[in-house]
């Protein structure tokens, strides 16, 4: 498997991505003007679409034959897509990321005051936190509990399947007198981490147990060399709570850039936005 370029710390830049979609039937590539470019393809009744997911540099529109959709990497190659025919199609995410690279003292002052107050009170309960590989086992106990989670909440992500073909994952879990009252599930892409899933029940609320298994996630990433931890996106409309809760560890936001849709019949048009 080729090696993670050394600032491919994001999901959607390692290999493991590439693998994971393939596995899940997905038809995988690169672009033939770099041959490292992912290029992820699909057809659309008669009609076949190319997505570039963040990409380190911007191909050469003139080699692209097909409808391609490119999510921006950031707010830079957003600049440098706009005049070349791309028109954007999707508004940029912000993503909360957590710093691993700090000494953990550093990075424990770095917390928002009440979300180390909320650590400190679940340190002080009897929890106990083990972590291990995270199986590719349909049935394990966390994903029903988390489908049902996500029907309360209402909110959509990523199939657990994607977590169950994922190469390298970690799962955390707080119990309290052996039974579990909170999980984080972390997708590894080194030097790069993303949070994939987080449940927690009354109790493991109750008991800040999410604040701990994020604090001792970060802890063993930080032990192994991993940089950064993408805590995923950052929504202060309709997720104001979890919005705080994330940028309360201590995470900066980033912004990606916006999904830019490129065609030769559209180009023109592009052009004239642009």
């Amino acid at each position: 498997m080729a090696r993670p370029a050394a600032d491919a710390v994001r999901l959607q830049q390692h290999p493991f991505y590439a693998t994971t979609l393939a596995a899940l039937g997905a038809q995988v590539g690169v672009l033939e003007d770099d041959g490292t470019t992912l290029v992820v393809e699909r057809r659309i009744g008669p009609l076949w679409l190319s997505w570039l997911p963040a990409p380190r540099r911007l191909p050469d529109f003139t080699k692209l034959h097909r409808i391609t959709l490119l999510s921006a990497r950031d707010m830079s190659m957003d600049a440098a897509l706009r005049g070349t025919g791309a028109i954007p199609v999707m508004t940029p995410q912000t993503h909360a990321v957590l710093d691993l690279a700090r000494p953990d003292d550093l990075r424990r002052s770095g917390m928002h005051q009440k979300w180390r107050n909320r650590l400190s009170s679940g340190e002080r309960k009897s929890l106990t936190v083990t972590h291990s590989r995270f199986g590719a086992a349909p049935g394990h106990w966390l994903l029903p509990l988390d489908r049902a989670q996500r029907q309360q909440r209402g909110y959509r992500a990523l199939p657990h399947s994607f977590a169950l073909s994922w190469p390298d994952s970690r799962l955390f879990v707080a119990r309290s007198r052996g039974t579990p009252i909170a999980a984080l599930l972390l997708l590894l892409h080194h030097p790069g981490a993303t949070y994939h899933i987080g449940w927690s029940g009354w109790e493991g609320r109750a008991a800040s147990a999410q604040n701990l298994l994020i604090w001792q996630a970060s802890c063993w990433l930080n032990a192994r060399g991993f940089t950064q931890l993408d805590l995923g996106v950052v929504d202060t409309v309709r997720s104001a709570g979890l919005a705080r809760f994330k940028l309360g560890t201590g995470a900066r936001c980033e912004q990606s850039g916006h999904t830019w849709l490129y065609s030769r019949a559209t180009a023109p048009l592009g052009r004239l936005i642009g």
